[in-house]
């Protein structure tokens, strides 16, 4: 039985680059969707969560996205009987124009 959809924002399907670092903890992912005020990761390498992030996407034409925000969630939190490849959910602070003009790219592709 599909989940009833709890997103108060659209999101937009786009695998696109991304490097990030949490403290220490240093990846490599891709973004798997995105919307106005975050995006979801995927990545073996988790954040904790609540944890500051920093982001840099690498869009597909080389332009490279500095972004900062939150770990809001992570797949670990999931229950265990879910078979789900690994990523995590980050809440951006503000909304930085470079992100804003991604965003707005690939809505109107």
């Amino acid at each position: 039985m599909a989940q009833p959809e709890r997103r108060r924002l659209k999101r937009f399907v786009e695998r696109v680059s991304v490097h990030f670092q949490s403290g220490r903890l240093r990846g490599h992912g891709y973004v798997r969707n995105l919307s106005k005020e975050g995006l979801f990761i995927r990545s073996e390498r988790l954040p904790e969560p609540g944890s500051p992030i920093h982001v840099q996407i690498e869009t597909h034409d080389g332009q490279k996205i500095e972004l900062g925000g939150v770990v809001r969630w992570t797949t670990a939190q999931l229950p265990q009987s879910r078979n789900v490849a690994g990523g995590f959910g980050v809440r951006l602070d503000g909304n930085p124009s470079t992100y804003r003009q991604l965003f707005e790219a690939l809505l109107f592709e």
